[in-house]
């Protein structure tokens, strides 16, 4: 960093190597999280030399790492108008988008980043997550397996795969690469999580209780897997556990409707059916869309002798 500050004042340098020079500053305060300083240092790189394409590249970086998503795509689409063949000026266009969930753009970035770098098994991994995002389960595969391909202990390869085939219902194939996934990293407590679904799903709730004790072993502020367990724990009936998990999970993240739905399908499996319809009225206060809490609510009401109002929740459920 000196050494870069010694540049710029010295005095010696002017027009693209001054900019070189910022660039570099910039590319430092970047590395140290110092975003702002990062922006304004890349920032004047750029006003030195309008058409320095790796100051827009690393602007680019840097505005993303602030959330400054809509100026970080800004800089990215510059870096591919000076150059073409910028593989990392799509790729990280592709990221930003998926992070807004722009998907149908994302693919494009992630399409001509793979044209341009057809060995990056990252790249093909990310297209992967978006097309898992738009139900493209099919696509999805394809793409990790390129992924996997490229890299065969790439972790979030396995993870990715998995995913879509949870997501298409394929669950042994799903738990299989999650099982691979941990094999080759079982310090991931998001891995022991993801295995965590298809194991519900399956109806082994023993395994999912598993999972999700090891997923929160390695993270206990992972909310969602206290969720998870909940509600595993309230099929199997041990109603206690259940309880103090959906409560751990809403201390974490109180204003979340799923989690709230948890806590009041526990207390219908409890056969606490005003604790029930107070939990589901509180998701819906915050998802009034919610389905499941909807119906939850219905048969709650139902199991109350509220007929009417039982059968009107569980239709507007069904809509």
């Amino acid at each position: 960093m000196a050494a870069c500050a010694a540049a710029i004042t010295s005095g010696t340098l002017h027009g693209h190597d001054l900019a070189v020079a910022y660039l570099n500053r910039g590319l430092l305060q970047e590395r140290q999280g110092q975003h702002s300083d990062a922006v304004s240092d890349l920032s004047e790189a750029i006003r030195l030399d309008p058409n320095f394409a790796a100051a827009f590249l690393d602007r680019g970086v840097a505005y993303q790492n602030m959330g400054q998503y809509e100026l970080a795509i800004q800089d990215y689409n510059r870096t591919i108008a000076l150059d073409p063949n910028s593989a990392t000026g799509y790729f990280n266009s592709g990221l930003v988008y998926s992070f807004i969930r722009h998907y149908d753009a994302a693919i494009l970035a992630y399409d001509q980043a793979i044209r341009l770098d057809p060995r990056n098994a990252v790249a093909f991994n990310n297209r992967c997550y978006v097309f898992t995002m738009q139900s493209a389960f099919d696509n999805a595969i394809r793409d990790c397996d390129q992924a996997i391909g490229l890299n065969p202990r790439y972790v979030n390869g396995f993870v990715g795969r998995g995913n879509a085939y949870w997501h298409k219902g394929e669950y042994d194939r799903a738990i299989q690469d999650y099982n691979q996934a941990i094999a080759l990293d079982p310090t991931r407590a998001s891995t022991f999580f993801a295995r965590g679904s298809p194991n519900t799903q399956k109806g082994d709730y023993d395994s999912a209780i598993q999972d999700y004790s090891q997923a929160l072993l390695l993270n206990r502020n992972l909310a969602a897997a206290w969720n998870g367990r909940c509600w595993a724990r309230a099929i199997r009936g041990q109603f206690n556990d259940a309880l103090a998990d959906c409560n751990q999970a809403l201390r974490l993240e109180p204003n979340n409707p799923s989690f709230l739905d948890s806590l009041a399908f526990t207390y219908l499996k409890m056969g606490n059916f005003d604790q029930a319809i107070t939990g589901y009225s509180a998701a819906l206060l915050l998802d009034p869309g919610h389905a499941t809490s909807l119906y939850g609510r219905g048969i709650a009401k139902q199991k109350k002798g509220d007929n009417a109002g039982g059968n009107a929740d569980i239709e507007m459920a069904k809509k």
